[in-house]
């Protein structure tokens, strides 16, 4: 399943990819999150047999990802993949997936390894671990050389939502993504509610993954929604799951680095980076909902 809000080229070059896939996904959903750029007969040409569900209005990549993971299960799907529209797949990925997440009743999700699009011999991410710092959590591997280190099948605590599989018994125990994040964090936080629940959250290196990253926000160049989501979506994530200690180690990195947030965006010419922190820390500490229309994602 692909969720489709940001460039069209993009989208149609993933489902190319999944198309050339020696196992392919069926059903092939294509969820456009309320943009209607897409069009029945693009999709069909980049990857015959796949469905376009036109959604009303963009509900974030939480909210079309559930769209697609209950129409998926709605067919009796054993498995769903959920796909960046800004990423495509090495032609055996999907079938190391399945094999992964085949081995246990008790596995929940499996990633993959997450290459960098424009250097495939460079990690986008392997895996990642909540921190409790400012940034929440920490990709291992982020900006690293592929090799050994990440050649292994392991369980691990997060595998980012941009290549991910997840399994029919988890699903239906677990439930689906919290759509009050929208978009960022909605990952880690269902890795995090499946492990609670006795799950486990597996690596699969053999599976490969080629992103670009933040395909549908990077044109909008650093102060772009995505600073007011990571930085919401932390707060919102903590509001679940943090201890006191958590919101210790949360209060004293984030009173750090906007300092230093600051500087930075001063130098480069960034103007309202810190405002977009600002707002997502405060928003996320008083429960508020994304301003979809301030931040141009409708």
């Amino acid at each position: 399943m692909v969720v489709h809000w940001g460039a069209v080229a993009d989208t149609l070059a993933c489902l190319r990819s999944l198309a050339a896939s020696t196992l392919r996904p069926t059903p092939l959903l294509v969820i456009d999150n309320g943009t209607r750029a897409l069009d029945a007969a693009a999709v069909a040409a980049a990857a015959p047999g796949a469905l376009l569900v036109a959604l009303p209005e963009n509900r974030g990549f939480a909210g079309g990802s559930n769209e697609g993971i209950r129409r998926a299960l709605a067919t009796g799907a054993a498995f769903v993949l959920l796909l960046n529209n800004d990423a495509t797949v090495a032609p055996d990925c999907l079938g190391e997936l399945v094999r992964a997440a085949s081995t246990g009743p008790e596995v929940a999700a499996v990633g993959a390894k997450v290459l960098c699009a424009e250097a495939r011999h460079v990690l986008w991410a392997a895996w990642a671990r909540v921190t409790w710092r400012a940034a929440l959590v920490e990709q291992i591997g982020r900006g690293a050389p592929d090799g050994p280190a990440y050649g292994a099948v392991r369980t691990v605590d997060v595998v980012p939502g941009c290549a991910m599989l997840l399994t029919r018994p988890a699903l239906e125990d677990v439930g689906l993504f919290d759509e009050a994040f929208f978009a960022y964090h909605e990952d880690v936080d269902w890795c995090v509610r499946a492990r609670a629940r006795g799950f486990q959250v597996l690596f699969a290196p053999a599976a490969r993954v080629f992103h670009r990253g933040e395909g549908s926000l990077a044109g909008r160049g650093r102060a772009n929604p995505a600073r007011y989501l990571s930085a919401r979506n932390t707060i919102l994530f903590a509001r679940k799951h943090a201890r006191l200690r958590d919101w210790g180690r949360l209060a004293v990195t984030i009173g750090a680095s906007l300092p230093l947030a600051a500087l930075r965006a001063r130098r480069r010419g960034e103007h309202g980076v810190v405002a977009l922190l600002l707002r997502g820390y405060r928003d996320g500490l008083l429960g508020r909902d994304v301003p979809l229309d301030a931040l141009g994602l409708r």
